[in-house]
């Protein structure tokens, strides 16, 4: 798989898992009726977004993990032919 695509898919995942994880935490908060100094329509209202777009961001992060490994099964990476051209490589050199 592409190295690009899976450290940026990794990282999207993280990001999204976090932003459900803290509309998590505000649910949980604002269920046990904690203090705070938020407005309970503008706690409702982050733990909607928050999990709205933690769930896209993880949809976005899966799609493109997808993505780069659909294209590693289209251009599936030889790793003998590799070795081969840069054997025949140093030997051009070398003449």
């Amino acid at each position: 798989m592409n190295n690009k695509n899976t450290g940026r898919s990794s990282i999207l995942a993280l990001a999204g898992g976090y932003l459900i994880y803290m509309a998590y935490e505000l649910l949980k908060s604002l269920l046990a009726n904690e203090p705070t100094t938020m407005p309970r329509a503008l706690q409702i209202t982050v733990i909607v977004l928050f999990t709205g777009i933690g769930i896209a961001v993880l949809v976005y992060a899966w799609k493109v993990w997808k993505k780069g490994r659909e294209d590693q099964d289209e251009n599936p990476v030889d790793i003998e032919t590799q070795e081969e051209e840069a054997k025949s490589e140093e030997q051009d050199s070398e003449k």
